[in-house]
């Protein structure tokens, strides 16, 4: 088994292979936190598995571009690094641009898909004719949630 050191040392490793790596060697480690909040290693990378496993059911192939608006969050890192693992572009956009700027980063980015907060959501809801892209909610109660459109515990991108 290759470890997280191993891939440390080479010149060239993905982030996929060093969480994983991280995963298989310190489960039980913290991997990110978010203010009150933490998510170990295995279960952060159980959960960008998903997000990659999720794209990959949806359609969204290797080079498609995703779209990620909101303030920086445990979610936001799993679905960012999701995208990776599933060898697909992730666009993080600025929570402060306007409506019109946003739409215009989207429709420049190709995403298929747009993760946003409550917040942005109700941004993009006032431009909602401009975007062809799905929306997920990284968290609140914009519907779908994260948790609703994710597969299920132990799904894996291929």
């Amino acid at each position: 088994m290759t470890t997280a050191a191993d891939y440390l040392l080479r010149d060239f490793a993905t982030y996929p292979d060093v969480i994983r790596a991280h995963a298989a060697e310190r489960p039980n480690h913290v991997a990110v936190i978010d203010g009150a909040r933490s998510i170990t290693y295995g279960a952060f990378n159980a959960l960008c598995e998903r997000v990659a496993a999720g794209l990959q059911r949806d359609g969204v192939q290797q080079g498609d571009a995703i779209a990620i608006v909101g303030p920086s969050s445990i979610e936001y890192a799993a679905v960012f690094l999701g995208a990776v693992y599933a060898g697909v572009a992730a666009s993080p956009l600025s929570p402060s641009a306007t409506p019109e700027g946003l739409a215009l980063m989207i429709r420049d980015s190709g995403a298929k898909i747009i993760f946003c907060d409550d917040a942005n959501s109700a941004v993009l809801d006032t431009i909602a004719e401009k975007l062809s892209a799905r929306r997920v909610a990284l968290e609140g109660e914009a519907s779908p949630s994260l948790e609703s459109w994710l597969p299920p515990a132990g799904a894996k991108s291929q």
